[in-house]
């Protein structure tokens, strides 16, 4: 049942059209490296929401 799952992603990833696939590779790996850095990311809005509100 997984193979049939993993195959039927494979062959509609596999039909689209190569800007779609490159979009949707971009895509995962942004989505990874917010993960990734996610405690940095949040450390940074605070900061810059603490300059705004003049801290």
């Amino acid at each position: 049942m997984l193979k049939e799952k993993f195959k039927k992603i494979s062959d509609w990833f596999n039909n689209l059209s190569p800007t779609s696939q490159g979009m949707i590779v971009l895509g995962i790996i942004l989505i990874i490296g917010i993960i990734i850095r996610w405690d940095y990311i949040l450390d940074e809005v605070m900061r810059g929401f603490g300059f705004f509100s003049g801290n």
